[in-house]
């Protein structure tokens, strides 16, 4: 690994705090309502119309338990999404290269809206692929990213909303700085 402060590294694009952003208000869009539906199943069921008081009906505890089940990943996706939009504002985010390698620092982030700024400084002899790589659900792509695979099967994947550039972009010029560097 080599020190990407002291070597000659160009930036390859910029990172995208509006896009990050974008993306947590999304987040906690999407959590709000799924936590709303958990606590509406939970209150709803204690008394009213919707209390089950038929013999066919789920007990009302199992309801409570579905109810509770929602409003924690509502909680998660909330936060989550909260968590977003703060590192959208985290300084010092890049994505170098360069002759000697590529220099990488985004957020990286955890559970409850936790985050970190991790660095990454790989030669080129370390790395063995780069790849464009694309999330599928039932053949709509949702997500692209940039994956760094090393030697040792370890990989780096770093989602395109966090940068300006388009992934592909970014993929061609790292093959060619890449081939420039005689790898």
């Amino acid at each position: 690994m080599f020190d990407a402060r002291l070597s000659d590294l160009r930036d390859l694009t910029a990172y995208a705090p509006v896009r990050v952003a974008l993306v947590g208000i999304g987040r906690v869009i999407f959590g709000l309502v799924v936590f709303l539906l958990g606590l509406l199943m939970v209150l709803a069921t204690k008394a009213g119309e919707f209390a089950p008081a038929k013999p066919g009906d789920l007990p009302a505890w199992w309801i409570g338990v579905v109810g509770a089940a929602f409003a924690f990943a509502g909680a998660a996706l909330l936060t989550g999404g909260l968590g977003r939009v703060v590192s959208a504002f985290a300084r010092g985010c890049y994505f170098r290269a360069g002759a000697e390698g590529v220099a990488i620092r985004v957020p990286v982030y955890g559970w409850f809206g936790r985050y970190k700024l991790t660095s990454y400084a790989f030669d080129w002899k370390e790395i063995e692929q780069v790849l464009y790589f694309v999330r599928r659900l039932n053949l709509i792509s949702f997500a692209r990213e940039v994956r760094i695979r090393l030697y040792g099967g370890k990989e780096v994947g770093i989602e395109r909303f966090k940068f300006a550039k388009n992934a592909k972009k970014l993929v061609a010029e790292l093959v060619a700085l890449r081939a420039q560097a005689g790898r």
